[in-house]
């Protein structure tokens, strides 16, 4: 009794059966958020030697936000 088997698939994938992973989409405000946030940060961080105050609204942000998470610092 003979069995047939499948043949069996080549090496090379078939670029026609590829199946590409599905597309992430983020939305534009977010991207918009990100961006913001980001250059506040540099601009609090590079501009603090001449724009001393954006560094302490960096400081309260966090410091504030500790006490939001309940806890103590001081």
């Amino acid at each position: 009794m003979a069995t047939t088997e499948a043949p069996l698939a080549s090496a090379t994938p078939d670029t026609d059966a590829a199946i590409a992973p599905a597309a992430i989409r983020i939305p534009a405000i977010a991207w918009i958020v990100v961006a913001v946030v980001l250059l506040w940060i540099t601009y609090a961080f590079v501009g603090q030697n001449v724009f001393p105050g954006a560094w302490n609204h960096l400081h309260e942000f966090f410091h504030d936000g500790r006490h939001f998470l309940g806890i103590a610092c001081h």
